[in-house]
């Protein structure tokens, strides 16, 4: 029975105001750990923090805090929940913009990428979110920073032609791991070992200032994927700081292609996570930056401007926005960004899908002729993803499109989805995907109740339980 004398009074208030039970914290917790390498917890442990126990993990305390933190927008702290001594800044309030906001030379902004990156992943996962305002400000001050020099590379230790060819096909290759298997830990921890090879030769070695140009370039992309990967390990604060860092190394090497790559990439991280405003700013952002780029470069941000407008729940923008996007794709060249290899008619679709279905929930009276539509453009796309390489991507297709077909109540395509999606987790390392597929999981676990639904639904939590 409940120990009333020794209930964790603050910590029940938290759940109370992020309208959570303790299964609910746990499962939102278990992603986290598992990111980060940390053992899972079973889904009853909460309940013994509450009546005055506390885990024995500081990785989970602090994580706690943090998770809370972001549910309830205000400010949670281990030392608050369990009396803990803050061990360093991330038990307390380190959040995404530190050492970001305001003018810093270029030197002072590879040191603070070098101690982010090489900082413990727990450390990095109990890092805060910061708040829109703070995170607009730092992106503001990043890519209106006044034109930087690379640093002078004075060892004697020079970058060849060479090696920096090979650096850069490392980017590349990274980003099609990415593409098949999504960010899971090992993927993380690989990806910021790149990145701290990169600046410590930025940093620790000589080369020709086009060579300095091209480190600081790969830099941005190495910061930007690492983002990215966090993003996929559902891990938002981390995610922030390394796309605020691929901003500013991607401005400081004159890529401004890569700054509006990043600016687009955070209009769909808030679009995501259901901050439409949010994103619709950061995609304005990326359309106003390309105005005068190659078309693909602008059909991207044109792209991302139109998930963004779905997000709002604007119909009409996001047709013009998607429309405009794919007029530009037509004009691809030769000297196309690398970093956008992967943008083409297919992903358009598939984006346009996902948005359809994010319409359809804020437009009821026309949700069954958008769902039809999200239909149609996911269907192709989660049935030829896995033998096109993409299978992180195919299987995140098919849980929009599991959604689609379950908002029209079709349990018989809802059920055959799920199946096929429980056959192709094994090969995925995505957290944010597993936990997406959880989620749905649960949602129509309860409207699914033939054989043939009880049977997907069973092939779902084993493939979850086994990842």
């Amino acid at each position: 029975m409940p120990d009333e004398q020794n209930a964790n009074r603050a910590l029940t208030g938290a759940l109370r105001r992020a309208g959570w039970s303790p299964r609910a914290l746990v499962r939102a917790l278990n992603p986290r750990l598992e990111a980060v390498g940390e053992p899972t917890l079973h889904l009853t442990a909460a309940h013994g923090w509450l009546r005055g126990g506390r885990p024995r993990s500081t990785t989970v305390r602090r994580l706690t805090a943090t998770l809370l933190t972001e549910a309830t927008g205000a400010p949670c702290t281990a030392a608050e929940l369990w009396g803990d001594e803050p061990a360093s800044l991330a038990d307390d309030d380190w959040v995404a913009t530190d050492g970001l906001l305001g003018r810093r030379p270029l030197t002072e902004i590879l040191a603070t990428a070098t101690a982010w990156t090489t900082t413990d992943p727990r450390e990095q996962a109990a890092l805060r979110p910061a708040a829109e305002e703070q995170l607009f400000s730092a992106v503001w001050d990043a890519t209106h920073q006044g034109p930087t020099q690379s640093p002078p590379g004075s060892r004697e230790d020079q970058v060849l032609p060479p090696l920096m060819d090979l650096l850069e096909g490392h980017l590349r290759d990274l980003r099609r791991l990415d593409d098949t298997a999504g960010g899971g830990a090992l993927s993380q921890r690989y990806v910021r070992t790149e990145l701290v090879g990169v600046l410590d030769l930025l940093r620790n070695s000589r080369y020709t200032p086009d060579i300095g140009v091209r480190l600081l370039a790969t830099a941005g992309g190495m910061a930007q994927l690492a983002g990215w990967m966090a993003f996929d390990a559902d891990l938002a604060a981390p995610a922030q700081r390394y796309q605020l860092l691929a901003i500013r190394l991607a401005h400081a090497a004159g890529d401004e292609h890569g700054v509006a790559n990043v600016l687009g990439m955070l209009a769909y991280q808030h679009a995501a996570t259901g901050k439409p405003s949010a994103a619709l700013r950061f995609a304005e952002a990326a359309v106003e930056r390309t105005a005068r780029s190659l078309p693909t470069v602008r059909a991207r941000a044109f792209g991302r401007l139109a998930t963004a407008h779905a997000a709002v729940g604007d119909i009409d923008a996001f047709r013009a926005a998607t429309d405009r996007c794919r007029n530009l794709l037509e004009h691809r060249r030769p000297d196309d960004p690398p970093a956008l290899y992967y943008f083409t008619a297919e992903q358009v679709a598939a984006e346009s899908g996902h948005a359809l279905v994010e319409l359809a929930a804020t437009n009821p009276i026309q949700a069954r002729r958008l769902l039809a539509e999200a239909a149609q453009m996911l269907a192709p796309l989660t049935d030829h993803g896995p033998t096109s390489g993409f299978k992180r991507s195919a299987v995140l297709h098919g849980i929009h499109l599991a959604r689609a077909y379950a908002l029209t109540r079709d349990a018989e395509a809802t059920a055959n989805t799920l199946r096929r999606l429980a056959g192709h987790v094994p090969d995925i390392q995505s957290i944010r995907c597993r936990n997406l597929l959880g989620r749905l999981r649960r949602h129509v676990g309860t409207h699914l109740h033939s054989a043939v639904g009880t049977d997907a639904l069973h092939a779902v939590d084993r493939a979850l339980s086994d990842a």
